[in-house]
């Protein structure tokens, strides 16, 4: 009889260190949470692939940079239109971030709400660097919607 290999389990830390990203966008909720949840749109202005996709079965969503390679979210609250908050490994794989995408309209624009947490206080350089990078997939976004294009080919 084969013997199941057990899956690696990260646990969730109890770590407090997070931080939160915005940005607001001319443009309707439904546009802004399309090309932040779904890889169709994603792979134009993000990632450079991927598997999955974000949606109510809450299965594993995998994004792939040429520069980082393969990173694995696991989503666990998905409300279409709202928000989703996923579970992501920190950068050396021993633990787990918190990641929660949060959309609303207000005044009529939307509103794009990136919450991190679950860092390690040792590991306030990484936050800063993820902060970044959020940042930067934010403007990302604001681009692609109204040009169509992708920042990172400037």
């Amino acid at each position: 009889m084969a013997s199941k290999k057990k899956e690696k389990t990260l646990p969730i830390g109890k770590n407090k260190l997070g931080y939160t990203t915005s940005n607001v966008y001319k443009a309707p909720l439904k546009k802004v949470w399309e090309a932040a949840t779904q890889s169709k749109h994603l792979r134009k202005h993000f990632t450079d692939g991927g598997k999955g996709e974000c949606g109510p079965d809450l299965t594993p969503v995998t994004w792939h940079w040429k520069e980082w390679g393969d990173w694995t979210f696991q989503p666990i609250k998905y409300v279409k239109e709202k928000e989703i908050v996923f579970l992501g490994p920190d950068w050396d794989n021993k633990y787990l971030i918190t990641i929660k995408f949060e959309f609303l309209r207000k005044d009529g624009k939307t509103i794009f709400r990136i919450h991190e947490h679950g860092y390690k206080k040792e590991h306030l350089d990484r936050a800063f660097a993820m902060c970044e990078g959020w940042t930067e997939f934010h403007t990302g976004i604001k681009a692609y919607i109204k040009w169509g294009g992708d920042l990172r080919k400037i």
